[in-house]
């Protein structure tokens, strides 16, 4: 009787265990930004510099600036299109810039990240 007792409990604290080491090693998904750079005819344009910063404002309450951790630029590929990975959710301003010839272009937006999830945001550039 003794000897059946312990096997249920030994063998119900296995599961719990196999149970709780696989919920525990779920990883969190990562949080990304995808930029999709169009110029005024909705064509993609690839080779543009996309920034992306947070508000540059000094806080009212600690007076310190804005976590330069943000800021990050990247070069969008063939297809008008980067990417930025991130730790946190966070809501960020994006500049987007190329140079054709002689002529400048600039786009600006912002984006919302959200913790865990892949948000895509279109920035259309105009000749400055």
């Amino acid at each position: 009787m003794l000897n059946r007792i312990f096997k249920t409990i030994l063998l119900g604290v296995f599961a719990l265990a196999i149970t709780t080491s696989f919920i525990s090693c779920k990883k969190e998904n990562a949080t990304i930004a995808v930029i999709i750079v169009k110029d005024t005819n909705g064509n993609l344009v690839s080779g543009t510099q996309v920034e992306l910063y947070p508000n540059q404002n000094i806080n009212p309450v600690s007076g310190e600036l804005p976590n330069s951790d943000l800021n990050k630029i990247n070069t969008t590929d063939a297809n008008g299109r980067t990417q930025f990975n991130y730790d946190l959710e966070s809501i960020l301003n994006i500049k987007a810039t190329i140079t054709i010839g002689n002529d400048n272009y600039e786009g600006v937006n912002i984006i919302r990240l959200l913790r865990g999830k892949t948000t895509t945001k279109v920035v259309e550039i105009s000749a400055i």
